[in-house]
This record gives structure tokens, sequence and C-alpha cells, in this order.
């Protein structure tokens, strides 16, 4: 007996917590679970009702059952007990022992999980079960009946396995109801539903955003009602700013999206219709750039609208041709006033936009002709001084025959002309030029060759500078420079080699 109980002593020892300890840390159940009521109060009456039957039955009753009955025969023999249970051997218990303390660890994972997932406030009969079968196991054991404590373990572990299930049930269900009744634009639902999720996985992310957006779904609905009202009142800017307020709260609430998009469809519509228009007059109008503007207001609001691609081509041929007639018109004004370098300018824009213009290729090649005529003709008339060499003086008779061949000279190339006439003239004719010497002075003129000795010689000398040269045996030379200028008389040059040497 001594042994027996020393084993009893060394099987039953406080491992682990059992469940009664782990259902004793838990928190109060929330309002609204329906409670579980302890154990210890039932098995408290259970044993008193049986004490007093017990009594009643040993004073009562069981001296009437001891006494023999004369209708009914004495028994001669013992009735056969029940057979007892097996004995297990040492080895066979430490193996349900080592059994259960396993299944027990994964119970009490299993019971962490469900108080998690917050079981007491939906797990129900079943949660109810699943704690009876723990503490039946858990009493079992305690009583080192092994074999009883891990069958009910393995039920309880089965049950609670059912209950994780039945949670992900439950919250996979909750969503799509919530979902639905989002939906439906009924907020109401919507939360309840989010709240029986989160009730059980307090951080599901999908609860949490789902709950976030049907706590404002009341002010979006308002808003597109707003905007609806607007759209049917004819205002459709202010139903577009009411539909996009309600997107900045929700821009996924389709029925805002959907609005939004009818109503800026219509307003595009409208406006591309409007630039159309207003386009078309342009063009007529003959209003080149402000038509091509417009077209190009139509394209942004239909990328692909090909009207719109027509009236854009053109406008823009049209201005271009309205570019290339002004350019020609500046050209030729710049040519009538005689202002070649301007003309120039203008030839050649209108040649690097289009290298095919022909008025432009034209154009040039007269201006720039005529701008080379002005040139020579200004350089000749601001220098005369140039005429006095017989080479230029011949090319000076070309260049005034060259620009009276030109039609329509203008006043400016008129009045050159007649300039450079006279400078010619002037510069080819002659000038009387007097000079004196001693009869014994060799004189020599550059230009005009040797004069000899003289006491006083007439020379006509066309304008120009001329050197004469005096020079006499026994003297130093002499050189006298003078220069012909037309219109001015010169006084007599005297040439005498004075100097002995």
């Amino acid at each position: 007996m001594e042994s027996s109980q020393a084993q009893h002593e060394e099987t039953v020892v406080p491992i682990k917590p059992g469940l009664r300890a782990a259902r004793a840390d838990t928190a109060a159940p929330p309002a609204g679970a329906v409670p579980v009521r302890s154990r210890t109060p039932f098995w408290q009456y259970l044993g008193g009702a049986l004490l007093i039957a017990a009594a009643v039955f040993v004073f009562a009753l069981f001296p009437r059952l001891m006494q023999p009955s004369p209708d009914r025969p004495v028994a001669t023999a013992q009735q056969p007990s029940a057979p007892a249970a097996p004995q297990l051997s040492a080895e066979e218990l430490a193996a349900l022992k080592s059994q259960a303390d396993a299944l027990l660890a994964k119970l009490l994972s299993q019971q962490s999980q469900l108080d998690a997932l917050h079981v007491d406030s939906w797990g129900g009969d079943q949660y109810a079960r699943y704690k009876e079968l723990g503490n039946a196991g858990e009493d079992a054991f305690l009583a080192n009946d092994f074999t009883k404590a891990v069958a009910k373990y393995m039920d309880a572990t089965t049950v609670g396995s059912e209950l994780l299930a039945r949670s992900a049930e439950i919250v996979q269900r909750a969503i799509a109801a919530a979902q639905e009744a989002f939906a439906a634009a009924n907020a109401e639902v919507a939360i309840a539903q989010y709240d029986v999720v989160l009730g059980i996985e307090p951080e599901n992310a999908t609860a949490k955003a789902g709950r976030a957006r049907a706590e404002r779904l009341p002010e979006v609905l308002a808003l597109v009602e707003r905007g609806n009202a607007d759209r049917e009142a004819g205002e459709p800017q202010k139903s577009i700013a009411a539909y996009r307020e309600a997107l900045a709260i929700d821009p996924h609430w389709e029925p805002a999206s959907r609005a939004l998009a009818a109503v800026s469809a219509g307003v595009r519509d409208s406006d591309f219709a409007l630039a159309m228009s207003q386009g078309s007059k342009a063009l007529a109008a003959e209003s080149y750039a402000e038509a091509e503007k417009l077209f190009q207001t139509a394209l942004a609001l239909r990328p692909q609208a090909r009207e719109a691609q027509d009236g854009l081509i053109q406008a823009q041929e049209g201005e271009r041709l309205g570019k290339i007639a002004l350019t020609e018109a500046r050209a030729l004004a710049f040519e009538r006033r005689e202002l070649w370098d301007q003309a120039i300018a203008q030839y050649k824009g209108a040649l690097a936009d289009d290298p095919t213009l022909v008025f432009a290729k034209t154009g040039l090649e007269r201006s720039e002709s005529r701008a080379g005529l002005d040139a020579k003709l200004r350089n000749l008339i601001d220098n005369p001084t140039l005429l006095f060499g017989d080479t230029v003086l011949a090319d000076a008779r070309k260049l005034v025959v060259e620009a009276r061949g030109v039609a329509e000279p203008g006043p400016v190339l008129t009045d050159q002309i007649g300039k450079l006439d006279r400078l010619v003239t002037l510069a080819a004719t002659p000038i009387s030029v007097q000079l004196t010497s001693d009869q014994h002075t060799e004189v020599t003129v550059y230009r005009v060759g040797s004069l000899g000795s003289f006491a006083a010689k007439e020379l006509q000398l066309r304008p120009g500078t001329y050197t004469a040269i005096g020079s006499r045996n026994g003297f130093h030379d002499v050189r006298q420079t003078f220069t012909v200028v037309p219109g001015r008389t010169l006084p007599p040059i005297s040439v005498i080699c004075s100097e002995p040497i």
C-alpha cells in the first residue's frame, strides 16, 4: 500500500498548469457572451444528493432487501462481477503518460490560439464541450488514468481543430457579407460584419481597411447625391466638384467614379463642339493663328478626332501661306525702298522655312545683285579720288553703263548713276596746269613723260596726283608732287635745280 501511494505521488506531478488554471487566468468574456458556470458547485450538489440517497437506502431499503422473500428463491451463489481492467506494465504506463503530456501541450497551444481569436464570444456549446473534454482529461491525468486522459485530450484537440476551422469560416463569411453590404451602400451592416471579423482577428487588414471605408461611406453617399442633383440641374462643373470631393474621401467608390467619368465626357463633348465651331469661323476669316489654337484645343479633348486634325492642317497651311505672302510683301517693299540688306533677310528667312519657294530664290538673287551694285556705286561716290586711276576710271564707266541697264532703277539708283557719271566726266576731263623752270633743268613728269628744259610750259592733265622731277648736272635733283582736282585752278608749279652738289 505504501509503495502504491509512493508510486502515485511520483506520477502526479504538476508538470504543466491544467486547463482550469488557464481558464482562471482568462479575461472575463465580453458583454453578450454566454457565461460558462463553474464545475465545482455542480459536483457539490450532486455529492450531497447521493449521500442522502445512500442513507435512505441503508436505513430503509437495505434491511428489507436482505430478508428472504417467500415468493423469491434464495440465491445459492454470488453473481459474477464486471471484469477488472487489465493491469498495465510500468513501460506502458510511462508511454501513455508521455502521450498524455504531448497531447496536453498541444491542447494548451490550441487554447492559446482560441483565446487570441476570442473564442468565448462565438464558440457557444462547441467551446463548452471543448472545455469539458479538456477538464475531464485533466482529472484523469491527475488520477493517473492515462488511458482515459489520452482519450479525452484527443477528443478535446479534435473539437479545438473544429473551432479553429470554424473561426476561419466565420471570418470569411463576415468579410464577404460586409463587402456585399458596403457595395449596397449599407454602412451600418458593413461595420457590424467587420466588427465580427475584428472580434476574432483584431489585426485583420482587410477588415480594418473595410471598416474605415464604411465609417466614411455616409459622407461619400451625400456628396454623390449632391453631385447627381447638380448634374440634373444642368450644373456640370458643380457636379464634377462634388464627385471629386467624394473620390478624395474614397478613391475606390465606383458610383462616384462612373458619374465623374460620365459628366466629364459630356463636358468634353460640349467643349469639343465649341472649339470646332469657333475654329471653323476663324479659318473662314483667315485668322489662321487663332484657328490653329482652337483646333489644338479640340484635339486635346479628342486626340483622334479627324475633323479637328483636318482643321488644324488647314489652319497651319493657311498660316504658312499667309506668312509666306507677308514675307514676300515685306521683301518687295524693302526692294521698292532700295533697302537691299533688309530684303535679303526676308528672302533668306522664307527659304529657311521652305527652300522650294521660287519667289524667294529669284528675289534673293535680284536683291543680292542690286546690293552689290549699290555697294560699288557708294564706294566710288564716297571716294572720288579712286577715279584718278586709269583702271578704276575705266571700271567706273562700265559700272555706270551697268547701272543704267537696270529696269525700274528707283530714285536711289538713279541718283547714284547721275553722281558717278558726273564724277567720271570730271575725272576724265583734262585741266590746264602751268609749269615753270630755268631753261637749264631737265623736267620729267610721271604719267606724262620727259618735257626737257623750258622756261614755261602748259600741260593738260586729268585730275589726279602727279610728280615732276628736275635734274641738272652738278646740282641736286628736285621733286614736286601736285594734285589736279576737278574745278580747282592750281598755281604754277616751279621745277628748278638750284642746289649745287
